[in-house]
């Protein structure tokens, strides 16, 4: 991930010029999913964006990222192998591959995570461990580092596997070890020697968030650990050059941690999840003697299961999704969720609409949304004074049958993030891959 980090609270702004970046890695350029490309399609009316092409993958869950002219994943061929991908962001043909036999079947079958994208790299996680460094060049790996094995982690350890994507800062890659005697490494970057380990926390299927605050670039990461048959919350932030502790508190547990922890401003950090353990705001200062310290400024019932937050002119949106309100009236609970610093609501979609575990970018001036029951792709003006969608569409062809459901939606675990660039916009369906042209 690049140590340039967009301001938190974005404004909006439109332009019909348009401007055009690659998405390299998890959460795009910046690592916050948000775009800067402007002079995009987004009121497309009754005329929905073209699909220029599609590719069939196996299930799963990895997502995309794009580099120039290539697009790049893992798939998985159920209880054989991993393979990553390049493919044209044209056409969609494949370029190269590589593979890396690994027999056994995860929970939720599948990819994980994202690749990250350097000019002379490509760095992805297996759902098993094992962290790869593979060359552009040669298409076969520089080094592997197998983290089940390194460290010792019991099968089922995290219990979805390992759904990380690679952090990078500066030469070093950071990766959870989930390993009883270590949390986060640091590997180098080009050689896979570790450079650093945190003491063990337990585990996770959240991502490290860098995050700068109070001036000072840190990693910050939520775990879950069980001491004595209770569970522990620990959020922690570190060096990303030795791996040093900066700063750790237990104020907030979540039972399986899952989205990364959002910057608010310099001091706050919004920390949530689903599984009914909500969500919590925590104020993060740095002393005269160097030392930090953390109070919690508020919690909240409401949580967001698989995706994180978006800070968008002094307001926070996410969807508000906990597992347990997936089905039947709990569904009016959910949905969009519009709230501000002091976390008072402002408005929520409710089941109108609820749009299960999707996600999220943002976009021209807009959020756009991926449905994750049945893929919908929604375009949303954010807004502290009501829920605002400006165009709709329906990639995967469920919108005949969703009627015909009435509202009782089957989800189709359409739950990988998107990835947008040069105007192409790459959306997943469990075994289905579609570029969707956003060009005016």
């Amino acid at each position: 991930m690049k140590n340039l980090l967009l301001p938190v609270s974005v404004s909006i702004a439109f332009t019909a010029a348009l401007s055009a970046e690659d998405w390299p890695h998890f959460q795009g350029p910046h690592g916050t999913g948000i775009s800067t490309e402007t002079g995009l399609n987004l009121k497309w009316g009754d005329k929905e964006p073209a699909i220029l092409w599609e590719k069939e993958l196996n299930e799963g869950f990895g997502g995309a990222a794009i580099v120039g002219d290539e697009v790049f994943l893992v798939d998985r061929d159920i209880g054989e192998r991993d393979k990553l991908l390049s493919l044209s962001l044209k056409d969609g043909s494949e370029n190269w591959s590589f593979s890396f036999d690994f027999p056994g079947k995860l929970s939720f079958h599948g990819s994980r995570g994202v690749p990250l994208v350097e000019d002379d790299a490509v760095y992805f996680i297996s759902g098993f461990g094992q962290v790869f460094r593979i060359n552009r060049e040669t298409h076969k790996q520089d080094w592997m580092v197998p983290f089940r094995e390194k460290y010792g982690v019991e099968e089922g350890t995290p219990k979805w596997g390992w759904a990380q994507s690679p952090v990078i800062v500066g030469d070093i890659l950071i990766v959870p070890a989930h390993g009883e005697n270590a949390g986060l490494v640091g590997l180098d970057k080009k050689t896979g020697e570790v450079k650093w380990e945190t003491e063990g926390f337990g585990n996770s299927h959240s991502n490290p968030a860098v995050l700068n605050l109070q001036g000072v670039e840190q990693v910050v990461y939520v775990a879950v650990n069980n001491v004595d048959g209770e569970k522990i919350g620990t959020t922690i932030s570190v060096r990303p050059t030795d791996g040093e502790v900066l700063w750790k508190t237990d104020l907030y547990m979540n039972s399986i941690p899952i989205p990364f922890p959002t910057k608010v401003t310099e001091e706050l950090v919004f920390l949530t999840g689903g599984y009914d353990c909500g969500s919590a705001m925590v104020k993060v200062t740095k002393k005269d003697d160097g030392l930090w310290g953390v109070e919690k400024v508020f919690d909240m019932v409401q949580g967001t299961q698989v995706h994180p937050p978006f800070v968008i002119d002094e307001h926070i949106y996410f969807l508000a999704n906990e597992n347990s309100n997936h089905k039947g009236e709990k569904r009016e609970n959910g949905g969009l969720m519009c709230m501000d610093f002091g976390g008072e609501i402002l408005w929520h979609t409710g089941d109108d609409p609820f749009m299960g575990r999707g996600n999220m970018i943002l976009a021209d001036g807009h959020l756009l949304i991926q449905d994750g029951e049945v893929g919908f792709l929604r375009v949303v003006e954010p807004s502290p004074e009501g829920y605002k969608e400006v165009a709709f569409a329906d990639p995967f062809g469920k919108k005949e049958e969703a009627e015909e459901r009435k509202g009782k939606l089957k989800d189709y675990k359409m739950w990988s993030p998107m990835a947008l660039s040069n105007g192409r916009l790459i959306v997943r369906g469990q075994n289905q891959l579609k570029c969707l042209d956003l060009r005016k």
